[in-house]
């Protein structure tokens, strides 16, 4: 008999088999990363026909996020300007390098004399 009741062997085996159901779990689901390496995005969301899902900062510079059907990356800059691109389904894994083109600050309309 064991002289502990927590067993080290065990516990190693758990844990294994923890980062294997993960593996599968993101092999067969998918998932979409954002990669924005000049700090450019203040958030970014997966836009579907259903539904709004945000993306969260897993580390510095990415944001990661599962689409729950068809759906595009929706990024929003710190300048104000706002751009959808990139398309995302469930099983993909896809991922999107942020450039200068995706962050266009919005232009202001005209004022119209009085």
């Amino acid at each position: 008999m064991h002289r502990y009741f927590f067993s080290l062997r065990i516990a190693g085996l758990v844990v294994l088999a923890a980062i294997a159901v993960a593996f599968v779990d993101l092999w067969l689901r998918g998932f979409a990363v954002v990669y924005d390496p000049d700090n450019r995005l203040a958030s970014a969301a997966l836009v579907s026909a259903e539904s709004e899902r945000p993306m969260r900062e897993f580390a510095e510079h990415y944001w990661a996020g599962r689409a729950d059907g068809d759906a595009h990356f929706l990024l929003r800059c710190h300048n104000g300007g706002e751009r959808r691109v990139g398309y995302v389904t469930p099983g993909l894994q896809v991922t999107h390098e942020v450039s200068a083109a995706d962050c266009v600050p919005p232009v202001a309309a005209p004022r119209l004399p009085a």
